[in-house]
């Protein structure tokens, strides 16, 4: 089995999709409806649909984000140096033990309420 796509919500679908666009190299398949929804497809394939909420549709629970998993330690820190560089509001570069395992990662606030990971060990 393969995970075909992951949809998130977004109050700007525009600019979150420019931000995966342009910082996690994702490619704008489609966008619709006034800009209330995109395709978007990563290196790897993998399909990101983003969307605006619907009425119903409350905040992400406490903990919500999207992880990208990088090569390295130096690829982390030079990636969290584009975005603060890029204007995004990102947290310290930290390095971590998660289970053992020493893992260098930061957080950063991307646009329309979308939190990302970027990450390695």
């Amino acid at each position: 089995m393969k995970l075909n796509h992951a949809n998130l919500t977004t109050t700007d679908v525009a600019a979150l999709s420019g931000f995966f666009v342009s910082h996690f190299g994702f490619e704008q398949l489609d966008m619709r409806g006034k800009e209330a929804f995109a395709v978007l497809r990563g290196t790897d394939g993998f399909v990101l649909n983003l969307m605006k909420p619907s009425r119903d549709d409350g905040p992400y629970p406490s903990g919500f984000h999207v992880g990208f998993f990088v090569e390295s330690p130096e690829t982390v820190r030079t990636k969290q140096v584009e975005l603060v560089e890029a204007g995004f509001d990102t947290g310290d570069v930290q390095e971590l033990t998660r289970g053992g395992t020493r893992t260098t990662t930061f957080y950063c606030n991307a646009p329309g309420g979308v939190l990302v990971e970027v990450a390695c060990s």
